[in-house]
């Protein structure tokens, strides 16, 4: 049995920066939960706008923690050891041949769907309209324990790597973003080259894309992108005023179209929620060509420059993405773990294993560009 209590990083107050390791008691089960004991966790995108309290995820964080009457431990991409099974638990991974028993290595889907309105009825989970979040709706990951619904878990090979099990669940996402539209001999363009850009840009090369091209800020980043095998890395120039911006745009979807060759790439994917890159996105993409949109602006609407010319003349197609497909594109995922060249790939991105204590000089670092993927140790 495990301890009484564990440590775990909090978010204690609504303000920057207030995320703190205190002690929590360990989470008792439902009887359709499982408890799992944290092995590793790894820092997403999103860790990042709660470090920072931004506007999008205040609403979450004030709800779960009854305005902040009490913590809420953050955290939600991870893989850890089962100790405990509830008395219900049945079907995991959506397969009824899987059977799940203590001391299985497993990870999970971090949307706790119903399981009950029309899209989760519909073969829609990940767009489920009651759907919670660990980490944010919930208590989640960066902790020693983790109390989840069985219908989260997804059993691991035993013999993967821990720190690629702890990014599964981003990878999903990248999974479902680069891999919506066919890959295969494709020219494909990536929009910001944080995590999980960096994981599309592994599974494009993965699925057999012709030529990858790359915009990012960041020279670290740059440099990473080079050593996983992006063809062309374009190193973006953060532009202040309206005309350097405007510059800049000309300046992007020049050397797009230029790289890609013919009128422009076949896919481009925007995973920054830059307007610019949204907009380098839609007007360097070739004619008849797809556009992924998964980067989040902040705190401002999009708008289309040239709508009629670049979206309907063009015959483009703009295809939002959200999560991943439960349990498709883990499926996908698993696949794509058990390729040594895919692994190998994949440790580059992962530039960083910390102690959790560590995790705000780390969470710092990833908010300067500094750094790849970090995975906190919880060992």
């Amino acid at each position: 049995m495990p301890d009484s209590t564990m440590p775990s990083i909090q978010m204690t107050a609504g303000e920057p920066g207030a995320l703190e390791v205190r002690e929590a008691p360990v989470p008792a089960i439902k009887p359709d939960e499982v408890l799992i004991k944290i092995r590793a966790a790894a820092v997403c995108g999103s860790d990042l706008h709660l470090y920072q309290w931004d506007e999008s995820i205040r609403g979450k964080l004030n709800r779960a923690s009854d305005n902040f009457k009490h913590g809420v431990i953050a955290g939600h991409e991870f893989c850890g050891h089962v100790v405990e099974i509830g008395s219900e638990v049945g079907t995991i991974m959506d397969d009824p041949s899987v059977k799940l028993e203590v001391g299985d290595f497993v990870s999970a889907e971090s949307h706790v769907v119903c399981g009950k309105c029309y899209q989760c009825l519909h073969g829609e989970k990940h767009v489920c309209v009651n759907d919670k979040i660990i980490g944010f709706d919930r208590d989640g990951a960066f902790a020693g324990y983790i109390a989840l619904p069985s219908s989260c878990v997804w059993k691991n090979d035993p013999d993967l790597p821990y720190e690629i099990a702890a990014i599964q669940e981003p990878l999903g996402n990248a999974m479902h973003a680069a891999a919506h539209f066919p890959l295969k001999d494709q020219r494909v363009v990536i929009f910001g080259l944080g995590p999980i850009g960096m994981f599309s840009a592994v599974i494009a090369l993965m699925h057999g894309a012709k030529h990858v091209t790359a915009v990012e800020v960041s020279e670290t980043r740059v440099k990473l992108a080079k050593e996983i095998g992006v063809h062309d890395v374009i190193l973006g120039k953060i532009a202040r005023s309206d005309e350097e911006r405007a510059a800049e745009r000309e300046r992007v979807q020049k050397l797009v179209r230029e790289a890609a060759g013919e009128d422009g790439p076949d896919v481009a994917l925007e995973m920054s929620g830059h307007p610019d890159a949204i907009t380098n996105a839609i007007k360097s993409v070739r004619r008849g060509g797809k556009v992924i949109a998964f980067g989040l602006t902040k705190g401002s609407a999009y708008t289309f420059d040239d709508y009629s010319t670049d979206v309907i003349f063009k015959g483009i197609t703009v295809q939002g993405i959200i999560g991943r497909r439960i349990y498709d594109t883990w499926y996908k995922v698993r696949d794509l773990v058990r390729i040594p060249e895919a692994r190998d790939k994949l440790r580059k991105v992962i530039t960083e294993v910390l102690p959790y204590t560590e995790f705000r000089g780390g969470m710092e670092r990833m908010l300067k560009g500094e750094t790849g993927k970090i995975v906190l140790n919880f060992e």
